[in-house]
């Protein structure tokens, strides 16, 4: 973008912005081809109302852009609370309330996500039906309103709900399974579950007893939140849950005993926030959906140039391999063992080639790791999994094959593998199912 057009619309002085224009007519035209961000975006950032009167009236189309973050200036000016700004952006036609950005955001999701009170009321007044959009993760702006301990902003939300007739979306699922109740009981917000179902509750119709897809109910989450060891707000979640009926899953009906175990190895992990597998995913996949697309290009890059080394320097590693005439015409001054043809010749010392295998196997399946994050908002997810699955076995046994193993564990570690692999495509096929229509979904939102 042209530095002055640039400084103009941050400071918002529309003097030097009409005589850019006067200077150069098409200088808005260029701006759209040649940068990501516009001048609206600049303007919706910086708070500057009456050169986005001017901006919009000129050139509306930039209302609907997004710059390199996958943010249009709509989401950009709900995060940072300009109303009037967005105001002026909707003049352009509501259906921009709707407009999804990064990780599938509507401008609604970035309100609730930083607090924005006034701008939630506003975009909910203005198109009720962006109440309903969900991101990626399968998240309504309650959901994101809960998870970032935005109260009020989550009051503002369940009262909406209410005067419009949609309480029913305060018992949708994300896609581990967990509704708000879930989400409010895991991170100890006792507001948030007294809206829900206390006293002082807000809304109505709760289901007090949904099953995650761990198989868990708030209640199960919460016994062993006190189990961990609780304070006052504790027992007061508790007491409330038992006003409401709240349940183990295990209580609700004699055909769900067997869920208990699932349950149990599930909750184990939640006896603290620094150690469970739970919140260390939910950290994780917050860290990438909060970096800009282009870091998270760059890491892409850096995850796949490390598992393609990787996997080469097993095909080929150092020393190469054994092979019949290699062995009748070297001497080998120093082997600890005997070698067979094929194996590396790094197998003839195992304390060595354990190292080397050890570090190998790390960076590998730690760059796969990261392309898995990385790629959980990617569609096709099943066909991916598979791939990486069948890529993993294939590293797999040729560490085995080339490796100091006998025989008898080579099997061993292919039938595991193949396993894996033939449930892994049997998911794959049951989504391409769904995907035809030929199986139906059950799943709920």
């Amino acid at each position: 973008m042209e530095p002055r057009l640039f400084e103009a619309s941050r400071s918002g002085d529309i003097s030097a912005f009409l005589l850019l224009l006067r200077e150069d007519p098409f200088l808005l035209d260029r701006v759209g081809l040649n940068s990501v961000d516009n001048p609206l975006h600049i303007s919706s950032l910086a708070g500057k109302t009456e050169i986005t009167k001017e901006i919009v009236s000129r050139k509306p189309a930039f209302a609907r852009e997004l710059n390199e973050n996958g943010f249009s200036p709509m989401h950009v000016a709900s995060a940072n609370g300009h109303i009037e700004i967005i105001r002026e952006l909707m003049r352009v036609g509501y259906d921009i309330c709707l407009l999804k950005g990064k990780d599938g955001k509507v401008p609604l999701h970035c309100a609730a996500l930083k607090g924005r009170v006034n701008v939630v009321k506003e975009l909910v007044w203005a198109c009720p039906e962006s109440v309903k959009e969900l991101i990626t993760l399968g998240e309504t702006a309650l959901h994101l309103a809960v998870k970032s301990n935005q109260i009020e902003a989550a009051r503002v939300l369940m009262e909406e709900m209410r005067r419009l007739d949609m309480m029913e979306i305060l018992n949708w699922k994300d896609k581990d399974g967990n509704t708000i109740l879930h989400q409010a009981t895991f991170n100890r917000q006792h507001e948030i579950i007294g809206l829900l179902i206390g006293q002082e509750a807000v809304v109505s119709g709760i289901n007090v007893n949904a099953i995650n897809s761990s198989g868990i109910t708030p209640k199960d989450v919460l016994d062993v939140l006190l189990q961990s060891g609780g304070d006052c707000y504790d027992i007061q979640i508790y007491q409330m849950f038992q006003q409401a009926g709240a349940v183990k899953a295990r209580e609700l009906t004699t055909e769900r005993a067997n869920v208990q175990t699932g349950a149990e190895s599930f909750i184990n992990t939640q006896t603290s926030q620094s150690s469970c597998s739970w919140n260390l995913w939910k950290e994780l996949m917050k860290e990438v959906t909060e970096s800009s697309t282009e870091t998270q290009n760059a890491l892409m890059v850096v995850a796949v140039l490390i598992a393609t080394v990787t996997y080469q320097a097993i095909l080929s590693p150092p020393s190469g391999f054994w092979s019949a005439e290699k062995g009748k015409s070297q001497t080998i001054t120093v082997q600890k063992r005997a070698t067979m043809p094929g194996e590396a010749v790094m197998a003839s010392d195992p304390e060595i080639f354990a190292v080397f295998t050890v570090f190998n196997a790390v960076g590998f399946f730690a760059s796969l790791g990261m392309i898995s994050l990385l790629t959980s908002g990617f569609p096709l997810k099943a066909g991916l999994r598979l791939a990486i699955l069948s890529m993993t076995g294939t590293y797999v046994i040729a560490v085995i094959y080339m490796g100091p193993t006998k025989m008898r564990e080579i099997y061993i570690v292919v039938i595991l593998m193949g396993i894996l692999f033939l449930a892994e495509l049997a998911r794959f096929t049951t989504w391409l199912l769904k995907k035809w229509g030929v199986v139906p979904d059950t799943r709920r939102r």
